[in-house]
């Protein structure tokens, strides 16, 4: 039986599904697992939320067919949200409800490209991005982010063959993995940079609201509406990971061709799940600011230690991520492995978000501080 193909042959198994592996093979040898590795938020889902999913499984109707593009009362509370806090107008047909962000970043590629196309990706970046257009058929063309440049992607690095032959470019602040966050003279030179190319520009927004309690929302919508859409999710802000609750915002056009791939894939998210994302929407700013509170203290206790330990990181306050330099004398599997074996700590091989991240790791703060602050304090201190 033949099942290989061109497509599979440039990608492997998922990262975190051979971490869950070894975790759990771990956990089964009776060893206590601290895992820094993926970003599943370990606060609990607010009990209003809850509650509206329990209620939606009561409406006329819940357990059949939802609309394709989502709920009407969903997209409401987004257009509200999207106005609220980034003054940003949306009329209905410029939003589409998602089964996770992770779906509309892969099913953007076909509704924009053509087999062969370039997607311009960063690196290091979140593996969908490049694994999704080897799938689809189209060539990811990766940019490196520096620290030098605070991780934002220079379009001066793209060469002029790779532009001509690209339609789409998909960036992602603030950025996992380096936590890294954009601004307004960033977003305003890609945005142009973009139309004179002709390239639909996506930002993956997973991790809008997950800044400094007191930094400023930005969305990319704010400067563009007519070559950008912007992804978002209720999984980190919310804690709602295992809902797959997500949206894709802005241009109608490219909305309405996501939707075309994604009416011939999937027949929408659960009602009651996008129930529970309007109660998620409808809770009080106090409650975002809140989560941003924690992740900051978080963020705050891990650094010091960090450098305690003289582990070098990038000093960013984006995402619930600090991006870390390998210590010295060490290769980056070698140091995840040394310290997953002796001390029972997951983190992430920079490597796996691409060639860009070799020499590095990534830590997710992820779990409580009692156990963040143990796990780290585990580590031994290294050579500076």
């Amino acid at each position: 039986m033949q099942i290989n193909n061109d497509r599979l042959i440039k990608i492997n198994e998922y990262h975190f599904k051979q971490i869950d592996d070894i975790k759990l093979k771990l956990i089964n040898e009776g060893k206590n697992i601290i895992d820094l590795g993926i970003g599943d938020p370990d606060i609990k889902t607010n009990c209003k939320i809850i509650n509206a999913l329990i209620a939606g499984l009561e409406y006329k109707d819940f357990n059949k067919y939802p609309s394709y593009e989502g709920i009407k009362e969903l997209k409401t509370k987004i257009a509200k949200y999207y106005y609220d806090v980034y003054s940003v107008k949306l009329d209905l047909d410029e939003i589409l409800i998602l089964i996770g962000s992770k779906e509309g970043l892969s099913n953007i590629i076909p509704a924009v490209c053509n087999f062969g196309d370039y997607v311009i990706v960063p690196n290091p970046a979140y593996p969908v991005y490049e694994k999704c257009s080897y799938l689809w058929g189209a060539k990811p063309y990766s940019v490196p982010l520096k620290e030098e440049n605070k991780y934002l992607l220079n379009v001066k690095d793209i060469p002029d063959h790779i532009s001509e032959k690209s339609k789409l470019m998909i960036i992602n602040y603030p950025n996992n993995p380096t936590g890294a966050v954009a601004n307004k003279k960033f977003y305003l030179e890609l945005i142009q940079y973009c139309k004179e190319k002709n390239i639909v520009l996506c930002n993956d927004g997973a991790y809008n609201e997950i800044i400094g309690a007191d930094e400023k929302n930005i969305s990319i919508l704010q400067y563009d509406k007519n070559i950008c859409i912007e992804f978002g999710t209720l999984s980190k802000t919310y804690n709602m990971t295992g809902f797959r609750i997500g949206y894709a915002v802005g241009n109608k056009k490219i909305l309405n061709n996501l939707l075309k791939v994604k009416s011939n894939i999937d027949s929408g998210q659960f009602k009651p799940i996008q129930y529970a994302a309007i109660e998620a929407l409808s809770l009080p700013r106090e409650y975002v600011i809140d989560i941003r509170k924690i992740y900051d203290e978080r963020r705050s206790l891990a650094k010091k230690i960090l450098k305690k330990k003289n582990i070098q990181f990038y000093d960013s306050k984006g995402t619930f991520y600090i991006w870390c330099k390998t210590p010295k004398n060490y290769i980056t599997e070698e140091f995840c492995k040394d310290i997953l074996f002796k001390c029972g700590i997951i983190v992430t091989p920079g490597d796996t978000f691409g060639v860009c991240g070799k020499g590095y790791f990534r830590i997710a703060l992820t779990v409580n501080k009692s156990n963040l602050i143990g796990a780290l304090n585990s580590f031994k201190v290294y050579d500076k």
